[in-house]
């Protein structure tokens, strides 16, 4: 399918309750939200926790790692997409009962939104949209995958 990429951050020691991943939209494109992923990769530990994408009210300018987000197809252009990852300090805003996706997870099994085509959430042109985990779990080595599509 044209116009898809796979954004992709690797945190280690994740101990904390924090925005994972956020993509802020072109101005003149709608983003689809095809699938999402967070991965276990060093606990054996299992413990609960819980995670969900959250609408962006302030960006303001949170420390994170810029992330390019590879494409789906050779012939397809660079996402237009803003992506980053792993937000360390100054946390965005988030607009209230903007929610979706949420889900609880078992740590080991790790987190996965594989909404059908008439569920799959749509971001705005130049609007931001975050993935956070909202619990503080034991430490562990997480991956982190948000697969989209730009329309437009």
């Amino acid at each position: 399918m044209r116009g898809v990429y796979t954004a992709t951050a690797t945190i280690s020691g994740l101990n904390s309750s924090r925005t994972l991943l956020y993509i802020t939209a072109p101005a003149n494109k709608l983003v689809q939200i095809l699938s999402a992923h967070i991965g276990n990769n060093s606990n054996e530990t299992n413990e609960q926790c819980y995670a969900t994408f959250k609408r962006v009210t302030t960006l303001g300018t949170p420390t994170a790692t810029t992330l390019t987000p590879s494409k789906h197809e050779l012939g397809d252009q660079a996402a237009a997409s803003t992506v980053k990852g792993n937000v360390t300090a100054a946390e965005p805003t988030f607009t209230a009962n903007s929610e979706f996706g949420r889900k609880g997870f078992a740590s080991v099994n790790g987190y996965d939104f594989l909404p059908t085509p008439e569920e799959q959430p749509t971001i705005q042109g130049a609007e931001t949209v975050a993935l956070v985990l909202e619990n503080a779990p034991t430490a562990f080595d997480a991956t982190v995958t948000v697969v989209f599509r730009e329309i437009g």
